[in-house]
């Protein structure tokens, strides 16, 4: 799709949104009028809680539709009602009724006035916006081949490199500098690059600034080594937009390490958004633009079902409505509060209360940031995106193991028992592995714990790359580790399984200057051979004896479910 499609099918969807709502306005007119025909002294305070209503809603989302004047109106009005249903008494009630009828009156034919079918801003600020396609979050699957040149004069560690690097779903390419420089201003350069610094080509450069700044960017992943590592080398790889340094020798696994960290600033998911807010129109805009920035956005419509739906969306962020006519702002955040696998969800309010001390007030209940309807678009997806990358740092280091990046125990058994209830929702199989590195324990006490951290941190780079992305691995504990392969029945997970055994077998570690081999084992089992009913913890305790069973029958090998349980 075009920009220009992209732009024209958003700017179709917004206008849609904007029929509704000035057809809502045209509604809340006529219910601003009908509520003026029944107000008397008797019925006063309930009209004033209907007008509230109206105004509070109009206040907050008439500006995002391009109606500024309206917008600050009805605030106005809103303000003027809180204030003297306050200090009303039983004396000036008249006197009430008739301010009441003079302020809304005279709003009523503002809105009447109001040419509902011209072309306001919004639109043409949103068409400035949208001329450029919707963001586009580069998510490569792991279950495709990286491409990686290898920028490398010795050709021993050039095939050394090249051995190593595919077991890990690399397709490596050896490339001459020249070459590299020629066909990156051809078609860009890869997703990394790896160069030797103390090559002749690259000793040859004079303006190192510039010389891999081609096609109008520089390289997106560029790793350089070097046996000197002194300030000015490094400036070197500084100022060729190098993301990574490596001081030769180098340890593979620790090649391995600066690959991933250079391929993951690629790897940004979608930030995950989720609206509570009873303005459909608005929700509906909301989420249009947040969608064009390349965010993922569900509405909840129903307040009854936020817990499940809470659950099954995972949002990074929850996005709600202070005013709402059943439940506030602050009653939703409480109650989710009240879930343990929420407290860390950051909340923010999105209102169109403008008193300092009631937004402070409200941010004591649970909540991390007040938003002021309306809100200027820019902030609200700073905010957002903002709050979503504090979020996930602060995930990163509850939920990840720090050697591996994997998972720890308690957040991989959590996503199995989420990955279980989804399979038996959607009637699809998910199959567990349990894996287990074997004599671990001689590893350690013959080649030392860092080497033995090595072995382990090589596991889990192996499964990263050999696994697809929609796969989910942890560490269960020690050299045990937990992978759990969505949509995917027994046979296929045993042979993607046996194959990176297979893979890791052959694997070469080097401590001083001995050269060893690992292995391990493996057990696994699938939804589909159980009853309906079978829960993740069940499906762990099988997959662990067929681990043993492999064990036991030898090791480096991968066992099905034991059959006569």
């Amino acid at each position: 799709m075009s920009n220009h499609d992209v732009s024209d099918e958003l700017l179709n969807q917004i206008e849609t949104i904007r029929v509704q709502y000035k057809q809502r306005l045209v509604a809340d007119r006529r219910k601003l009028s009908s509520i003026l025909n029944g107000l008397t002294t008797e019925t006063v305070e309930q009209c004033v809680e209907n007008l509230h209503r109206i105004l509070h809603s109009m206040s907050g989302s008439a500006g995002t539709f391009g109606f500024e004047d309206v917008g600050t109106e009805s605030r106005r009005i809103d303000e003027i009602l809180k204030k003297i249903s306050t200090e009303q008494t039983s004396e000036n009630k008249n006197t009430l009724v008739q301010l009441i009828k003079d302020e809304v009156t005279s709003f009523c034919e503002l809105l009447s006035s109001t040419e509902i079918l011209e072309e306001h801003n919004t639109t043409q600020s949103l068409r400035a916006r949208s001329s450029k396609s919707p963001a586009q979050i580069d998510t490569p699957e792991h279950d495709e081949d990286i491409e990686v040149w290898l920028i490398e004069e010795d050709k021993t560690l050039a095939e050394q490199f090249s051995k190593q690097l595919v077991n890990f779903n690399f397709k490596i390419r050896t490339i001459e500098l020249g070459q590299a420089l020629e066909e990156a201003g051809i078609k860009g350069w890869p997703d990394a690059t790896i160069l030797d610094m103390d090559g002749y080509d690259f000793s040859e450069l004079v303006d190192t600034n510039n010389a891999f700044y081609v096609k109008h960017e520089s390289p997106g992943g560029l790793i350089m080594l070097s046996e000197n590592d002194d300030f000015e080398q490094r400036m070197k790889a500084a100022k060729a937009r190098a993301l990574s340094f490596m001081k030769k020798p180098v340890a593979f696994p620790e090649l391995i390490g600066h690959l991933e960290v250079v391929l993951n600033r690629k790897k940004v998911e979608p930030p995950r958004v989720m609206l509570i807010d009873d303005d459909k129109e608005l929700c509906s805009l909301l989420k249009l633009e947040l969608e064009s920035e390349g965010m993922r956005v569900n509405i909840l419509s129903d307040i009854k079902n936020i817990i499940p739906e809470l659950a099954e969306f995972r949002p990074e962020l929850l996005l709600l409505d202070m005013e709402m006519p059943d439940y506030s702002g602050i009653d939703i955040a409480l109650l989710v509060r009240q879930h343990v696998q929420f407290e860390s969800l950051p909340i923010v309010y999105l209102s169109a209360e403008q008193d300092i001390d009631k937004q402070a007030e409200a941010l004591l209940f649970n909540a991390d940031d007040f938003l002021v309807k309306p809100i200027l678009y820019q902030q609200l997806i700073s905010s957002i995106r903002s709050r979503i990358q504090r979020a996930r740092v602060l995930n990163q280091l509850i939920s990840k193991d720090g050697l591996t990046g994997l998972l720890k125990h308690a957040a991989i058994k959590e996503q199995a028992e989420l990955e279980v209830k989804r399979a038996q929702r959607e009637a699809s199989p998910v199959s567990i592995v349990m894996l287990d590195i074997d004599h671990f324990k001689r590893v350690n006490d013959t080649y030392g714990h860092a080497t033995g951290d090595t072995v382990i941190a090589s596991v889990a780079t192996l499964l990263r790359h050999r696994l697809r992305s929609t796969d989910i691995i942890g560490r269960y504990g020690g050299e045990e580790f937990m992978v759990i392969l969505p949509n995917t029945p027994e046979t296929a997970a045993f042979k993607v399984i046996d194959t990176i055994r297979k893979v890791f077998s052959e694997m070469e570690f080097v401590a001083d200057e001995n050269v060893f081999n690992c292995t391990f084992s493996g057990g696994c089992v699938c939804s589909e051979d159980f009853n309906s009913n079978v829960n993740a913890s069940e499906l762990t305790e099988e997959a662990d004896k067929a681990l043993y069973l492999s064990k036991n029958n030898g090791r480096n090998r991968v066992s099905k479910r034991v059959q006569n349980v």
